[in-house]
């Protein structure tokens, strides 16, 4: 059991890292109704959470507020890196695992019920459903295991958890995918030398291949901080089987030189593209410095198949 100095020190680290989480509730303004007095009123409690073969796979529930600090002890020690939020991850302060402990900091009241997964050195997987109540919130939960058959990773508590770890991760995916280019461009942004030119081009490209009924075609290119980006139009005209891309590869001078060019991305429009369909194919890698009359082969490769096409001769 964790003693009471020394989970106050822990909890104190975490509100120094996080001095959001440690600043008092304000005082609800006049009209702000009942919530803001719930929050004020809550309870802050200790309990101890005993688990046997029937309760872990219900999902214990823990109850989080937004601010405070909610300690969990177990008897066995904790695997490293085994605590998982299966949330967006902006709804927490960084967690903070000890031997047989774990820490957690909601920064706002929780709206929906956000499961946890915590694996055991000794091979259990607990799985716990975070929500924020009006009327307590947990300072300390003491987890006490009465298991006569451990909770392995595929145990139905286990699933549950991963289950809502996967959701968590996809609204992640939903909530930041519309920025994601933009922050991704950013990053590059402060890579780049303040002093140092940078060539903004668009140009168009004049380059078309037939192999294995596809037709692939090099419409433009595009030179932005130190990447060139080649949009390609990528035409199935199999009637019996989709294409589906791996992998692009860029050479620098022809394969005959065999200078590979590393490819940072190569994004395709359609995850299948089916036949007698086009789409549009976008690779992107560091922009070269090509010698006078140099020039670039492009291939894409299939997924799971053997066919490629190679654009040869490919002028930047």
């Amino acid at each position: 059991m964790l003693r009471s100095g020394c989970v106050m020190r822990i909890v104190g680290a975490v509100l120094s890292a996080a001095p959001l989480a440690a600043s008092p509730a304000p005082p609800p303004k006049k009209g702000t109704g009942e919530a803001s007095k719930a929050v004020l009123s809550r309870e802050l409690r200790r309990r101890t959470l005993t688990l046997d073969d029937t309760s872990v796979n219900m999902l214990p529930e823990l109850h989080l507020a937004g601010g405070i600090a909610t300690v969990l002890t177990f008897q066995v020690p904790i695997e490293e890196g085994g605590v998982i939020p299966g949330a967006v991850k902006d709804l927490f302060y960084p967690l903070v695992q000890t031997d047989k402990t774990v820490i957690i900091v909601p920064k706002v009241d929780l709206s929906t019920p956000i499961p946890v997964s915590v694996s055991l050195k000794d091979g259990t997987v607990l799985s716990f459903k975070c929500v924020s109540v009006p009327q307590d919130a947990d300072a300390q939960v003491d987890v006490l295991l009465a298991l006569r058959a451990r909770a392995s990773q595929d145990s139905a508590a286990a699933l549950k958890g991963i289950i809502g770890q996967l959701r968590g991760q996809l609204d992640e995916c939903k909530a930041t995918s519309g920025d994601a280019g933009a922050q991704k461009v950013a990053a590059l942004l402060v890579a780049q030398s303040l002093d140092q030119p940078q060539a903004f081009e668009r140009h168009q490209l004049h380059a078309a291949e037939r192999q294995s009924r596809l037709l692939v075609e090099a419409r433009w290119a595009y030179r932005l901080l130190g990447l060139t980006y080649v949009v390609l139009t990528v035409d199935n005209r199999d009637p019996e089987r989709p294409w589906v891309l791996e992998r692009a590869e860029v050479k620098l001078g022809g394969s005959a030189e065999n200078v590979d060019v590393q490819v940072k991305s190569a994004v395709a429009e359609y995850a299948s593209l089916p036949s007698d369909t086009s789409e549009r194919v976008v690779v992107s890698f560091p922009t070269p410095v090509l010698s006078k009359g140099q020039k670039l082969t492009l291939t894409l490769h299939e997924k799971d198949g053997n066919r490629r096409v190679a654009l040869e001769g490919l002028e930047l």
